[in-house]
């Protein structure tokens, strides 16, 4: 069947209603931009063998959100990336229970776990493998660290002790280990509650790691409100207080706080802050629904194209376009009217 151009309704369906059509530019946005990332998903076990957080983890959430959303995904597609990951570890993971063999370290644990929790994995040997990795890799402060400083997704501590502290308890299993998780996540929690963000990703970790400890409720309502009082004019988010908003901390923000709530503490300010962000996600839409974010990481391995849009940006902008169609799915539970 022939789709008809959503310019079209616009001009010629004047009795529809206002909100049905809000609901038919999320519905259209989502839909343009899973094709991106699926596709980008599909593409890169030809070009790479490794697991990925920016070609499987990210665009698994935005395939489980559009699911969640009404939208049909790929779901063999979703599943394929599961046997990539399990595929590409099954032979180390004796030395990542020690401790060893993960490039990224916990960030990369944290994202696999991560991944499985959206593919619907259940606790099993391999789980429990990351989960002891991630307990290997505390640092005596509290926190987890990231390997390398590739922002905006590599950079922020905060936001890697939010995946560490999440998903251990998420996967751990057997009383010994979540004996040991217990004690990981009382030792982080001074830490977190001390941290002070710097970046997006630093905010954005920050609530999550709040909620996640079951921190008190003035302390998550503070890390919420500084995230609504770093949106900028055009409704977005920077990465950096210095740069101008973009898909990525936008989308990735957006996601945070739809999250983070529960729908009788929504109120009008809340909501309002929602659909400005989602406005400002839709009115950046490149034409194939792909976003573009401009990369500010130096390369540390040689530059391969998976053939997704925006050249050497597409790794950051697949990412970004993950992030923002995953956040407009989450957003449809917020009135459009």
């Amino acid at each position: 069947m022939k789709k008809i151009p959503f310019v079209f309704l616009l001009l010629f369906a004047p009795q529809v209603h206002a909100g049905e059509l809000e609901k038919l530019r999320i519905n259209r946005a989502i839909e343009s931009g899973l094709r991106i990332v699926q596709k980008g998903a599909e593409n890169y076990p030809n070009n790479r063998e490794c697991f990925s957080c920016h070609h499987q983890t990210l665009p698994m959430l935005a395939m489980r959100e559009a699911s969640q959303a009404g939208i049909s995904i790929d779901e063999e597609l979703m599943q394929e990336q599961i046997h990539f990951i399990r595929d590409y570890f099954e032979d180390r993971v004796e030395s990542v229970t020690e401790g060893k063999s993960v490039g990224g370290r916990s960030l990369t644990a944290g994202y696999l776990l991560w991944s499985f929790e959206l593919g619907g994995v259940k606790k099993d040997q391999f789980t429990d493998a990351f989960v002891s990795y991630l307990l290997h890799h505390q640092k005596k402060e509290g926190n987890w660290d990231v390997q390398t400083n590739r922002p905006p997704s590599e950079e922020s501590k905060i936001h890697t002790s939010y995946f560490a502290i999440n998903y251990m308890n998420y996967y751990a299993r057997g009383e010994s280990i979540e004996k040991k998780v217990k004690e990981a996540t009382e030792k982080s929690r001074s830490w977190i509650l001390g941290s002070k963000p710097y970046s997006q990703e630093d905010f954005n970790g920050k609530l999550k790691a709040l909620i996640a400890l079951d921190a008190p409720a003035q302390e998550i309502k503070k890390a919420r409100q500084d995230l609504l009082q770093r949106q900028q004019e055009n409704g977005g988010w920077a990465q950096l207080p210095e740069m101008e908003s973009d898909a990525y901390a936008t989308g990735q923000t957006l996601y945070t706080l739809i999250t983070s709530i529960g729908s009788s503490e929504r109120d009008a300010e809340f909501v309002k802050a929602i659909k400005r962000a989602r406005s400002y996600l839709i009115s950046t839409q490149k034409n194939d629904g792909s976003w573009f974010v401009k990369s500010r990481s130096k390369p540390i391995q040689k530059f391969f194209d998976n053939g997704d849009p925006h050249g050497k940006d597409q790794f950051i902008s697949i990412s970004a376009t993950s992030w923002a169609t995953a956040a407009l799915a989450k957003s449809r539970i917020i009135n459009t009217q």
